[in-house]
């Protein structure tokens, strides 16, 4: 019986939570949004080799449904050298997210994505002229995010893991978690 009521508690929060945010644009009709997330790369070839920068990202989101959002994200292009080698790396987005607003101007949302990615080595020689490969790879990511919200403007945390496929037929990828903060406004 204890574990009914508590079931029953648990169903009536999130469905009045879901209903409240149903009732709300979330984070508006649309939102457009600036990034600023540290980023590191997963992959052995990397771990631990100075493979940590900074992400510099604008996304933009539009509403498709109630609560379900549509749109990208594109990163400036993050520069770390790693063992010698100098790395770029440019991530293209389209995503898919579901937001919820479980109190007043308090969002939670999460999504998932895929993506089109730029990434260039920069393999440095002692003794001869240095050496660039590049590749555009595809990939997908899982992110979430908190943010609250003040009249049209909101500011929040996020995360993000994006994996990609290996870069031209070498054995090594470009997989990337980020933490960071966002601001943006919504219309």
């Amino acid at each position: 019986m204890k574990k009914f009521c508590l079931f029953l508690i648990i169903f009536f929060v999130l469905v009045s939570a879901t209903v409240f945010s149903a009732e709300r644009e979330p984070v508006g009709n649309g939102n457009i949004a600036v990034k600023l997330d540290y980023i590191a790369f997963t992959d052995n070839q990397w771990s631990g080799q100075g493979d940590d920068g900074l992400y510099i990202g604008l996304e933009g989101y539009g509403k498709i449904l109630p609560n379900l959002y549509f749109g990208g994200e594109i990163g400036n292009g993050v520069n770390v050298s790693i063992l010698g080698d100098d790395i770029n790396f440019v991530p293209i987005e389209l995503n898919l997210k579901y937001a919820i607003e479980p109190a007043p101007n308090v969002v939670i949302d999460f999504g998932v994505g895929a993506s089109y990615n730029y990434a260039e080595i920069t393999i440095q020689h002692l003794f001869s002229t240095d050496t660039e490969e590049d590749d555009w790879l595809f990939g997908g990511q899982v992110f979430a995010d908190l943010t609250c919200k003040i009249k049209r403007f909101f500011f929040g945390i996020n995360g993000k893991y994006q994996i990609t496929e290996d870069f031209k037929d070498e054995d090594f990828d470009f997989n990337n978690w980020r933490l960071g903060v966002q601001i943006g406004f919504m219309f």
